[in-house]
């Protein structure tokens, strides 16, 4: 049986008392409403319990992994009711209230309130345990599930005879008794039978959070690494099972491939096998809300805490129910080690009850739409063993930021897509758990699934440094030594610690360090892009003395540093240009001959020069003909230093076009600019796809000095305002990466020249001063070009980059997005949210006022207010319909716009709430005369009394006077009495 979060009590007595006739029964009559006498039930109910908890205690090893999670999830829920149980029993009240409910249950309307209330305990859903949670926080809510309960109890027992015969002392005592005080007992009987649960199956520990943090001390005594930890602890609790062929041959080449010497080597120096080298980082961790901003690194500061039990949060979340039916989401900075964690992850999972598929995003198909995708990893999943419950498939996704940026489909549906996919697996037999990562940048555009788990990785404490400095230092202790090269100590990276704290750039920065103690003999602290490239400088300086003969390096280079530094130039040019092709196809295939046609058509090599160094040779640039299933492509060890390559070609050719127009302006024959090398490279894709390349090119840009930025943005406005009147091709029609047309290539050229004024503006472009008095239009116009001609996923990047706002005098400006929200925000993560990008790029005054006419629904009850599932009404629309519109609505519409609304009110907190059901039940009452025999099912599912605290507020007793008074109205219409 396929069970979901939460479990319902009568599902989870059905799984584990499914051998057990007679309790099933008992549950179908309890929930049937067939047998009204809870309080008798209740003893065979928790004895049942007992058992079943001792004998899964003993019979679970028999259990596969999906199975065993099954079981614990029902476990839990039998936990939390059998707790009030037995609570209730210990309970003293002035009556004994087995033969006073037995007495009342005689009366028709006693049995029927009765009825409603075991019906609900036992359909009832306990919250479960969820590792992105505190143990705090799963407390908090186990006991308000209890106080709801316990709220429920005094209103049935006010309808029976026995509560006559009670003074109001009497009946104040047990509504005291049947309050937080025995909410509390529930508590603490759950604590109980949760712990033992946890001592009987560690998984459910790591899932409640029950391990307590160790204390983050300056000098931790042991720095967790590799993943250990959950081996250990997977092993620990493993069925057991002996993995196909298939699943032993792919786990063994996850951990063969955890254990082989990195491929980049330079100078002597080698960098050490993530089996030895990973070091577990710090994060945080929330589940995706509507408002949740996974980019944002201030929204994950004030509202998550840091956590340091890597290994144990993987162990919950991977055997939890939640990741069968959401994905995974690991977010970090660019070279922050997502990637490192998703090949340690793969080869930690024990093959006896997991099949690691990893897929990178990059060797995933072009141009493909939400089922393909789902059909091509369900094909990965069967084609690598998975496909039963025997071993539960974890399909890991790194890198989606290398997704088709030219897709029709955007990334935010393919996400989309992936978790319908996951959902469908998760109601047969054999489901999957996915783990997906993302740069911080590409999840600025990117809307998750909703109650999806993110993890951010956090930067590299001091400590985690040090224990990866001596990794480093012992590895390469032989190269030091016989080289006369000093290890890498803290003195000489603590002038970089802000780039050190993530592992790329301490990786970069250690060998470059290890060619002659390079490091300290600098007088300043690193740039990050000032880092890229005098690392690429050294490797690609290396890679041509590797091999002279092969290289075509001359011998002059050795003794004349102005050859060398031409050679240097050269090669990082042929690196540029492969950066390039592989950044214009947007994640396709890109081969070398395909490189090669692309570089010989944007340069033309005099023929007295030496021949190019092959970008191959580079050790940041591998082939992927290895790869099983991929075809033969190329492609940088790490994106992001594709990434800086290509903003560095832009910038020197930027930097060249400032120069060309100081000198024209000083020649007695001035010529117009010579924008067409320009043209060739930015009128393919917008530059804003990769979050990275405008941060890289701003920063490199403000290393011109203050003159030459100041032409440059005259130069670009000139081109921006000409744009579209001539074509630039002359020189390098030759060169398309993509085919596209006029439009298209303008539309990505305007829309690149707007990202690079702004990069050179460093801030806020008056577009009055750039357009003159038609700013307005003349910007509108540009942006509905860039809407109407670039890909979904290009267009989101750029309504992620820029935002347009009113001065404050009328007049609009165009200026960087700082991370903050838009005016009235619908949330990040939702359709809304998108809307009021697309509407602050576009300057679209209507759809921003629309969205301000919206904003306080927006904020009741989260930005999704106006989506429709299946052509149903949306929330919006229902509440608006209930409060203004009902005249003009049929029956059975307004009967759908009540079921709506109702919905939605168990997502608001309580005394939210509370008003908005008030607020339903007032309109309901209206509404009677209309509905007649539709609104007893209604009222049945809905309308119920409630109770409050004596020490609520005064405004909250008033409220739930009021809500009562409408209830005991509604049901007289139920009762023909109106």
């Amino acid at each position: 049986m396929a069970l979901r979060e939460p479990v319902r009590y009568c599902d989870a007595i059905r799984l584990l008392g499914a051998d057990d006739a007679d309790v099933v029964d008992l549950i179908d009559r309890l929930v049937a409403d067939e047998a009204t006498d809870l309080l008798a039930a209740r003893t065979d109910l928790v004895g049942f319990a007992h058992q079943a908890l001792n004998r899964l205690d003993r019979e679970a090893h028999l259990l596969s992994r999906v199975e065993r999670t099954r079981h614990i999830a029902a476990a839990h829920s039998v936990v939390v009711v059998t707790a009030f149980f037995e609570s209730l029993d210990d309970t003293e009240l002035p009556f004994r209230l087995d033969n006073g409910l037995d007495d009342a249950a005689a009366g028709v309307a006693d049995r029927k309130r009765l009825g409603e209330f075991v019906a609900l305990l036992v359909a009832s859903a306990p919250p479960l345990p969820r590792p992105q949670r505190s143990a705090s926080d799963g407390r908090t809510r186990v006991r308000r599930f209890y106080l709801r309960r316990c709220k429920q109890l005094p209103s049935v027992l006010r309808g029976m005879p026995l509560w006559e015969d009670l003074d109001q002392s009497q009946r104040d005592a047990v509504i005291d008794r049947l309050g937080s005080a025995l909410a509390d007992r529930c508590v603490r009987r759950y604590e109980e039978l949760r712990d033992k649960l946890a001592a009987s199956f560690p998984e459910f520990g790591a899932w409640a959070a029950l391990s307590v943090m160790r204390p983050r001390y300056a000098s931790a005594p042991e720095t967790p690494m590799g993943l250990s930890r959950l081996q250990h602890r997977l092993q620990s609790i493993s069925t057991g099972r002996v993995p196909s062929a298939v699943r032993g041959a792919l786990a063994r080449s996850h951990q063969e491939r955890l254990a082989l010497p990195s491929g980049t080597q330079t100078g002597g120096t080698h960098v050490p096998p993530l089996s030895i080298s990973y070091v577990n980082p710090d994060f945080r961790v929330a589940e995706i809300t509507a408002q949740t901003r996974p980019h944002d690194p201030d929204w994950w500061h004030e509202h998550t805490g840091v956590r340091d039990d890597l290994a144990e949060f993987l162990l919950g979340h991977l055997t939890s129910p939640r990741a069968l039916t959401h994905p995974l989401v690991v977010l970090g900075a660019a070279g922050s080690g997502k990637s490192a964690l998703a090949s340690v992850l793969a080869a930690r999972l024990p093959e006896s009850d997991f099949t690691a598929v990893r897929v990178s995003g990059r060797n995933l198909p072009a141009d493909a739409d939400a089922q393909a995708l789902a059909d091509r990893f369900d094909h990965a999943l069967a084609a690598s063993g998975g496909g039963n419950c025997d071993a539960l498939p974890v399909l890991v996704l790194d890198g989606i930021e290398d997704l088709d940026t030219r897709s029709r489909a955007s990334r935010s549906a393919l996400l989309a897509g992936l978790e319908r996919f996951q959902r469908e697996r998760a109601d047969g037999p054999d489901p999957v758990a996915i783990v997906l990562t993302c740069r911080d940048s590409t999840a600025a555009r990117l809307r998750f699934p909703v109650g999806s788990v993110a993890v951010r990785l956090e930067e590299f404490t001091n400590t985690q440094i040090a224990t990866w400095l001596s990794i480093w230092n012992r590895v390469n202790a032989g190269y030091f030594h016989h080289h006369g090269v000093a290890s890498l100590d803290w003195e000489s990276l603590e002038a970089h610690l802000p780039l050190a704290r993530r592992p790329l750039p301490l990786l970069m920065m250690a060998v470059y360090d290890g060619v002659g103690n390079a490091l300290r003999r600098l007088s300043a602290p690193l740039r990050e892009t000032a880092l890229y490239e005098r690392w690429l400088r050294m490797l690609t300086d290396a890679a041509d003395r590797a091999d002279p003969a092969g290289t075509g390096r001359p011998a002059e280079a050795e003794s004349d540093p102005a050859v060398r530094s031409g050679r240097i130039e050269q090669a990082l040019l042929t690196a540029s240009l492969l950066a390039l092709s592989l950044f214009h196809r947007g994640g396709q295939v890109v081969d070398g001959a395909t490189v090669a046609a692309d570089r010989d058509e944007l340069v033309r090599w005099p023929p007295n020069y030496a021949r190019p160094l092959d970008p191959l040779r580079l050790a940041c640039v591998r082939s992927t003909d290895a790869l099983e299933g991929a075809p033969p492509s190329l492609a940088f060890t790490d994106p992001v230093l594709g990434d800086y390559l290509v903003a560095r070609l832009i910038a020197e050719e930027l930097a060249e076009l400032a120069e060309a127009r100081i000198r024209e302006l000083r020649s007695i024959r001035p010529a117009p600019l010579d924008d067409s090398f320009l043209y060739a490279l930015l009128s393919f894709t917008p530059l804003s796809v990769s979050g990275e390349v405008p941060r890289f090119l701003t920063e490199r840009l403000r290393l011109l000095s203050a003159h030459v930025r100041d032409e440059l943005r005259l130069a670009l406005a000139d081109l921006l305002r000409e744009a579209g009147r001539h074509r630039r091709e002359a020189h390098y029609g030759g060169y398309r990466p993509v085919d596209l047309g006029a439009a298209a290539r303008d539309a990505a050229y305007t829309a690149n020249l707007m990202l690079v004024l702004v990069a050179v503006h460093g801030g806020a472009v008056p577009l009055r001063e750039l357009f003159g008095a038609d700013a307005a239009a003349r910007w509108r116009s540009l942006a509905h070009l860039w809407r109407s001609q670039l890909s979904p996923e290009q267009w989101t990047s750029l309504t992620d980059t820029l935002r347009v706002d009113d001065d404050g005098s009328g007049d609009l400006v165009v200026h960087p997005c700082d991370g903050a929200p838009p005016t009235d925000d619908p949330g990040a993560q939702t359709d809304l949210g998108e809307v009021a990008r697309d509407a602050a790029l576009l300057a679209d005054g209507g759809t921003q006022r629309l969205l301000h006419a919206l904003s306080p629904l927006v904020r009741l009850f989260g930005g999704d207010v106006t989506a429709r599932d299946g052509g149903d009404v949306s929330d919006a629309h229902a509440v608006l319909a209930l409060a203004f519109g009902s005249s003009e609505t049929d029956d059975a519409e307004l009967v759908a716009c009540y079921e709506r609304a109702f919905a939605m009110a168990d997502a608001l907190g309580s005394e939210e709430r509370l008003r908005f059901i008030v607020f339903l039940l007032r309109q309901l009452r209206g509404h009677a005369h209309r509905l007649g025999a539709r609104l007893a099912p209604l009222a049945a599912r809905h309308v119920r009394p409630i109770g409050v605290a004596r020490s609520a507020r005064a405004a909250v007793r008033r409220l739930a006077e009021e809500h009562n008074e409408h209830v005991a109205a509604v049901r007289d219409v139920l009762a023909g009495r109106w």
